[in-house]
């Protein structure tokens, strides 16, 4: 998530210095728009042959950015698992494989290409990402009219689903490779012998979410957190004390064994835990 901020600021040495984590320069945009062809979605259809694949589209309200989305239809199913991708990730790279993890899961699914990768349109700030999310929510709401909604944010998406589910009346968040702060998770990826030597100036945006904040105080329905016992990028402890602080009467803390940030749904007992959670609601 944060991974090449740390390289850089490692790189520097281990002399007295001070770095910079800036919003415009953390957050990944695309050089250009690519919107999906019809040879990809069909593609991408064949992938799903138990779903029933559809495109989405979404003007922003304030005609700042156009964003471009899927959805898969299980006909099983008119619970809808919405995904907020992590930072960098595109539908046709990283967002594909997780729709593969999730296709097994008793939901329909939507996942957008975020605003400024991808197919999507926009120049992304945090705070237009947790717009973009309440209006895709309404959206979801809207069109598809689900019995129940799960948000479930990965890695930097997770920060956006938490806010989301703070503004919005959600029937469960899942937090995938989550962090509780951006403070607590500088602390617990600078090495000990770094410290005394390192000052962070943090941009204010990264200040104003925070998950821990929200599972504690503000966000009390059901929750699934789901962490990589050697996951170098988020440790694992910073889901624990998530799980911790978290006031949810129904709440679940997966540590998946021998996993790493980008391969939790690998074992099969992830989507099995997944499927349990689910069914709780």
């Amino acid at each position: 998530m944060f991974k090449n901020f740390i390289i850089t600021v490692l790189l520097i040495g281990t002399f007295s210095c001070t770095a910079t984590l800036k919003e415009d320069k953390f957050i990944a945009q695309s050089e250009e728009v690519k919107l999906y062809d019809q040879e990809v979605v069909t593609n991408w259809q064949q992938q799903f042959p138990q779903h029933q694949l559809k495109t989405l589209s979404l003007t922003t309200a304030d005609k700042s950015a156009q964003l471009q989305g899927l959805y898969l239809d299980n006909s099983h199913s008119n619970d809808l698992l919405f995904i907020i991708q992590g930072n960098g990730m595109q539908i046709k790279d990283g967002g594909i494989k997780m729709l593969h993890s999730f296709a097994s899961l008793p939901v329909d699914i939507v996942i957008f290409d975020r605003r400024g990768l991808g197919a999507s349109s926009g120049q992304a700030t945090i705070n237009n990402l947790i717009s973009d999310a309440n209006e895709q929510y309404q959206f979801i709401q809207t069109k598809f009219k689900p019995n129940k909604m799960i948000i479930h944010g990965y890695s930097l998406g997770s920060f956006i689903a938490a806010q989301l589910a703070k503004q919005q009346d959600v029937d469960a968040l899942v937090l995938q490779g989550s962090a509780t702060n951006v403070d607590d998770w500088i602390e617990a990826r600078t090495p000990w012998y770094m410290s005394p030597f390192l000052t962070i100036n943090i941009d204010p945006a990264f200040k104003m979410v925070n998950n821990q904040s929200i599972v504690a105080k503000d966000y009390h329905q059901p929750l699934l957190i789901i962490a990589g016992e050697n996951d170098h990028q988020v440790p694992v402890e910073l889901s624990k004390q998530l799980y911790n602080a978290s006031q949810s009467p129904n709440k679940v803390l997966l540590i998946v064994k021998n996993a790493n940030h980008s391969d939790m749904f690998e074992p099969p007992s992830t989507a099995s835990t997944y499927v349990e959670f689910l069914t709780s609601l």
